[in-house]
């Protein structure tokens, strides 16, 4: 999972840090679920081994369309790689959401810290290496051990749930299917998270009865994730979330990423590389052949690669087509060499700059002239004053209801969401006649 958050490229690269730092959150149950919308519960299984069983229960669950939830270990993800693909086949449709449940399977809270750590994640990473496949960020600590040492091991392994329960089956115990199926139908509440076994001698005998018994009660079947989203995109974007509507939009249409399916970091700020690629996407202009790859426009972004060979197209490739397109610009060195500065977080102002450069370059917007004092120039430098104007003036982006435009923050990501989402519904340029001045806003 480490590995996985470090790759995602438009992720900022001091938050990832950050998440790693921060202890993991421990679950026990789901939110309820809001009004007017169905009662849910989430299956979870652990113990991936013991194909016999395991791959007939999970064939089950994908053929009747059932959301659940797979911890797995990883010293059976590489022992047995039949089972293993069918839960990535799983994932792939959409039904099975993987998090980890440790290397070796051991007593976490009995280790030393390094050891802790060493296997801490390495279910998910062992899964990401077979199957290409990212898991979720989230640990089942093996036996339901915890404490806050583990906790920390989780956040720093980049794992932000540990997943308990409650409503255990104790199917590992060898009771009954139909004990296994009264404990979860009898049990069950909105938001309860069960815990089963694949490997368990009766569970996959008792899991169509739950399946059959749930569904007639009015129970959704969903996955933690579901549960912890509840009906969100992402836990930390809900309706007052500064972009809100915007992130979906941009997420759903390529433009932008999350983290990972849970977080999406709206108040994070941006790197100056990450603003260039979504600005790219957001323009059309990515095309899979890469631009500049042998002579780059700026020496501190080149190429770089995956563990096979293969070309990265972030940063190099998407900063090279939007200076192409006259997007981005970096800056001169005395030694006449060009920087872009890839990794610094991004200003409004820098992002206002751009903005207006994508309304004139992609749109053909002129840079539109003002009589009498434009909205939010106080604070603005006088080398970005057209361009904040231009932008303020098409509803792109606005300053504070107190004036400020506040030039030197860092933009948030999803206030970037929000621009950029603005700027896609900006209708291309036909007339030079200039729309009035929209009333300051807060953002």
């Amino acid at each position: 999972m480490a590995v996985a958050l470090a790759a995602i490229c438009i992720a900022v690269t001091c938050f990832a840090e950050i998440a790693r730092a921060a202890p993991a959150t421990v679950v026990r149950t789901g939110p309820p679920a809001e009004p007017g919308n169905a009662r849910r519960i989430a299956l979870t299984f652990d113990d991936n081994f013991r194909p016999e069983l395991s791959i007939p229960l999970l064939t089950y669950l994908r053929e009747n369309q059932v959301r659940a939830t797979l911890f797995v270990t990883a010293v059976f993800v590489e022992r047995y790689p039949d089972l293993t693909a069918v839960m990535a086949a799983g994932q792939a449709e959409g039904w099975f959401e993987i998090g980890d449940h440790s290397a070796t399977h051991p007593f976490l809270t009995q280790l030393a810290y390094p050891d802790l750590l060493a296997e801490v994640g390495a279910g998910g990473d062992a899964y990401e290496r077979m199957t290409g496949k990212q898991a979720a960020p989230l640990l089942r600590p093996p036996y339901g051990h915890v404490n806050d040492r583990v906790l920390m091991a989780a956040g720093e392994r980049g794992l932000r749930y540990v997943v308990l329960w409650d409503l255990d089956t104790s199917d590992w115990t060898g009771i009954s299917a139909e004990t296994i199926a009264t404990r979860v139908i009898s049990g069950a509440s909105d938001g309860t998270i069960v815990l089963m076994h694949m490997s368990a001698e009766h569970t996959l005998e008792a899991v169509p009865i739950i399946v059959v018994g749930l569904r007639n009660l009015g129970y959704e079947l969903v996955t933690v994730g579901d549960l912890l989203r509840n009906g969100r995109k992402f836990v930390d974007v809900g309706a007052t979330t500064p972009g809100a509507e915007a992130i979906g939009e941009l997420v759903d249409a390529g433009v932008m990423n999350g983290y990972d399916d849970f977080f999406f970091g709206p108040t994070d700020a941006m790197t100056r590389a990450q603003v260039a690629k979504v600005a790219v996407l957001a323009g059309g202009l990515h095309t899979e052949e890469p631009d500049n790859l042998d002579d780059p426009t700026f020496v501190d972004v080149r190429a770089e690669y995956d563990l096979s060979g293969a070309l990265l197209p972030y940063p190099l490739d998407y900063v090279e087509e939007a200076v192409a397109a006259g997007l981005v610009a970096g800056l001169v060195r005395e030694d006449g060499s060009r920087v872009f500065l890839p990794d610094q977080q991004i200003t409004r102002v820098q992002l206002a700059q751009i903005v207006a450069r994508m309304a004139r370059e992609l749109k053909g917007y002129p840079a539109v002239p003002f009589e009498g004092p434009a909205p939010y120039l106080g604070d603005v430098p006088a080398h970005a004053r057209e361009d904040v104007a231009m932008v303020a003036h098409l509803g792109i982006m606005n300053g504070y209801g107190n004036g400020r435009f506040d030039p030197y923050s860092s933009a948030m990501r999803g206030h970037v969401a929000a621009v950029i989402a603005r700027f896609l519904y900006l209708p291309l340029y036909q007339s030079a006649e200039p729309s009035p001045l929209p009333e300051p806003i807060d953002e």
